[in-house]
Parts: C-alpha cells; sequence; structure tokens
C-alpha cells in the first residue's frame, strides 16, 4: 500500500501567494512608515501654531486692559448661546431618541445636522440685517414668549393627559410636539400683539436695547449655529443607551418621563455634558457673527442688552492692520493664545468625558 507524501505539493495559488510574501511584507513595511511620517508632520503641525503663538506673544504692563474686555466678550457670547443652545437641542436631542416615531427621527436628525453646514457668515448677515432691527422694536414681545412658553407648554401637557380620549392620546404617542404647534402659534401672535402696548409703560425703558447689534443678537444667532453641534452629540449620547433600561423600567411602574429623568439622563450624562462643552467651546471661537451682529464695543457689563467684543472677532478686525512686532501685534498673539488654550482644554475635556460614556454603556 502506497504511502501518501506528506508535503504534497503546493497548487499554483500557494505558490504564488508564497513569491509575493517578500514584496507585501515590504510594501506594509513603506506603508508603516509612511502613516508615521504623516503623523509626525500632522503632530508637527499641530504643535507649531501654539509654539508660534506662545513665541511671539508679548506681556505689557497694560495687557489686562486690553484683553481681558475681549475675553469677557467671548465668554458673555458663548454664554447666552449655550442658554439658548441647550433648550432647544437638548430637547430635540430627547425628543428624537427615546419620544419620535422612527420615521420622524430619521427625517429629523439629518435635517438638524445639515444645519450644521450653513456657513457662519450667512447667519451673521441675517441677524445684522433682519433679526437685529426687529428685536430693535420687539424685545418685549420677546420676553413675553420667553417667559410664558414654559407655563404654555406644561398646561398644555396637563391639559392633553388630563381631558384627552385615551384612544386619541394612543393614536396621537410621538407626535405630540406637532400638536404643541397651535399653542405655540398662538403664544407668538399674542406676544407680538401686546408687546407695542408693553412699550408704553415707564419700566419699559429699562428693557430697551441701546444699540440693535448686541448680546441678545448675538446669542440667538450663536445659539442657533451651536445648537446642531449640541443636538448632534446629545442624540447620540442618549440613543447610545439601551432600550431596555427604559423598558424595563416602565415594565415596573415608570412613567416614560420618569424613567428618562431617573434612569436615562443619568446613564448618559457624560455625554450630555460633552455636549454642553464642545458647543461652549464652538461658541467661543465663533467670528462672523460676533463680528457682524455684536457691535464690536468691549463691554464688561453682563447686561445682553449692550453690545461685546470678542476675542475671534478683535482678531477679525485688528490682525490685518497689525504691525508685526509691535506691542499691539504682541497682545493680539496673546489674545489668540488665550482663547486657543481655553477651547483646546475645553475639547480635551470634553473628550475625556465621552471617553467616560463609552466605558458606561459598554459596562451596561
Amino acid at each position: 500500500m502506497p504511502v501518501p507524501d506528506p508535503h504534497p505539493p503546493a497548487s499554483p495559488l500557494a505558490r504564488r501567494f508564497a513569491e509575493r510574501a517578500p514584496l507585501r511584507a515590504r510594501r506594509e513595511r513603506h506603508l508603516r512608515l509612511g502613516l508615521r511620517l504623516a503623523a509626525a508632520f500632522l503632530a508637527l503641525l499641530a504643535l507649531a501654531m501654539p509654539l508660534f503663538l506662545l513665541a511671539s506673544a508679548r506681556v505689557t504692563p497694560d495687557w489686562a486692559a486690553h484683553v481681558l474686555p475681549l475675553l469677557v466678550g467671548s465668554l458673555k457670547a458663548a454664554l447666552y448661546a449655550i442658554v439658548v443652545a441647550v433648550p432647544l437641542g437638548l430637547g430635540a436631542a430627547i425628543w428624537c431618541a427615546r419620544f419620535a416615531p422612527p420615521a420622524w427621527r430619521a427625517l429629523l436628525k439629518p435635517l438638524f445636522e445639515l444645519f450644521e453646514a450653513v456657513p457662519a457668515v450667512v447667519l451673521g448677515l441675517i441677524a445684522a440685517l433682519l433679526l437685529a432691527p426687529w428685536l430693535l422694536q420687539h424685545v418685549l414681545s420677546l420676553l413675553v414668549f420667553v417667559a410664558l412658553l414654559v407655563p404654555l407648554l406644561i398646561a398644555s401637557g396637563f391639559l392633553w393627559q388630563r381631558f384627552a380620549p385615551a384612544t386619541w392620546q394612543q393614536r396621537c404617542a410621538g407626535y405630540e410636539v406637532a400638536l404643541s404647534l397651535l399653542p405655540l402659534l398662538a403664544l407668538a401672535t399674542v406676544s407680538v400683539s401686546i408687546g407695542p402696548a408693553l412699550a408704553t409703560t415707564a419700566w419699559a425703558a429699562l428693557l430697551q436695547p441701546l444699540t440693535p447689534w448686541n448680546g441678545l443678537v448675538v446669542g440667538l444667532m450663536l445659539g442657533l449655529a451651536v445648537m446642531p453641534t449640541v443636538f448632534s452629540l446629545a442624540e447620540d449620547a442618549l440613543f447610545a443607551v439601551p432600550a431596555e433600561l427604559a423598558l424595563g423600567a416602565q415594565a415596573l411602574g415608570a412613567t416614560r418621563w420618569q424613567a428618562l429623568w431617573r434612569l436615562l439622563l443619568p446613564v448618559a450624562a457624560p455625554g450630555v455634558v460633552a455636549a454642553l462643552l464642545l458647543g461652549f467651546s464652538r461658541a467661543l471661537g465663533e467670528t462672523m457673527i460676533v463680528l457682524m451682529a455684536s457691535g464690536n464695543t468691549p463691554l464688561t457689563g453682563i447686561s445682553p442688552l449692550t453690545g461685546l467684543r470678542s476675542i475671534a472677532a478683535n482678531l477679525a478686525l485688528e490682525a490685518p492692520q497689525a504691525v508685526p512686532g509691535s506691542a499691539g501685534y504682541g497682545l493680539l498673539l496673546l489674545s489668540a493664545l488665550l482663547l486657543f488654550c481655553i477651547c483646546l482644554l475645553l475639547n480635551l475635556l470634553a473628550e475625556q468625558v465621552r471617553g467616560r460614556l463609552r466605558r458606561r454603556v459598554a459596562g451596561l
């Protein structure tokens, strides 16, 4: 009986594979070398900008008088924007992630993210030419609308839960936001109607902006620009939480609101905090909206009815006229270095917080 050969001849495909193995190994070594060189080049570029700013910045005896009002203006603009962006972005994220029907989520999520692609200069132009003159005449109407918005939504939800038939509530589950459009339109109409009447009162003069271009205009438009960032990150964080947690809580008797407030939001809190930090960083470095809608007056008051001047807007205004080597040139670079460091720290902190969310969700 013939003994089978323990080493049968290799097939043509195997021989070809073995012949090309050294060539593949050489290509992989070249590829790894190229990737390392590219990473080193990118790291060098990332370090070049702060090193240049650090080497060229100049700290003069009166640097605080020049830089601190600009820093206060940047923080004011970012704070006003976050006050607008968080209720809109976080509220939309909660609804899309946990309450919206799948068809609505598939439609609205890309629309919110597409809004982030709108150029900031377009938003700044709208703020300067349309929003600022309108707010100068109707700021009291806006204040009335904001003051009555939350009570109206709470009252509408209470009346719907209390008096709407059960069949209507089941049929409209997930579409409650569409039902709230009618009360919102009614509130907007009432606010615009009573705003001019309130303007004749004695205390109304305290709420009138001194200039059409002020922190309120910047906060509204910059908040709309930052809202997609807050929405996208917060929605991803909430959607990453397993749905079984909410379903289990509801099976034990919790309402959807209780499951959201006491279970889902605490689990997704790191992602939500990261969304706020990145939104604040985005607003802090915004240039065109602040440049076109703020009035560029370096005032340090906290009132949103006065103008402001941010570091980014000041760089855009004065950098083309700065003389290299002068004191003003050094102060511009000092303010740029300060803005760079603050945004870098916010982004690093946000990434650390997002990593905590990933570890928390992976452990569920």
